[in-house]
């Protein structure tokens, strides 16, 4: 078997309480990447050998060669959205070189990204333009009145 008592016990006990999910493996043991998968996936395959965890329909499906394939691809492509966001951050290290505060910064910055998006979709939504950008039409003098008298009207029944 691969990896130390530790490791072994700590990726055992995530395979159990995931009940053979390689995701829910990969999201617990602290500091791994897909680039440990293969060895958990071995220390997994070596224990159900021995009888000391059971199969779980779920390992099989998610161990089979196109499911470690699509979960490299998917690491993969995150850590480029990664390495590109820091780059955009003006950081220019790599995410796992990164101390907490680089990490923190980075993060809330594509979570301000996020919020602008949506934002943007929401105003445009409203504007009746479903997502397209656009110049906001001006009111004609009709509508600009129009608008005028109701925001008045409602502000002399408040204070009635």
């Amino acid at each position: 078997m691969v990896g130390s008592e530790e490791e072994k016990g700590d990726v055992l006990q995530a395979y159990e309480e995931g009940e053979g999910s390689v995701d829910f493996i990969m999201e617990n043991i602290m500091a791994c990447s897909y680039e440990d998968e293969p060895r958990f996936i071995e220390i997994v395959n070596e224990a159900i050998k021995e009888g000391t965890v059971d199969v779980y329909p779920k390992w099989k499906k998610e161990t089979s060669a196109k499911a470690i394939q699509t979960r490299k691809k998917k690491a993969e492509k995150e850590a480029k959205e990664a390495e590109e966001l820091s780059k955009e951050l003006g950081i220019g290290k790599r995410v796992d070189k990164m101390d907490e505060g680089e990490l923190g910064k980075m993060i809330m910055q594509r979570q301000q990204n996020r919020m602008n998006g949506l934002l943007d979709k929401l105003e445009a939504e409203a504007r009746g333009q479903s997502g397209k950008k656009g110049k906001r039409r001006e009111p004609t003098e009709e509508e600009f009145e129009a608008a005028r008298a109701r925001i008045e009207g409602k502000k002399q029944k408040k204070y009635k």
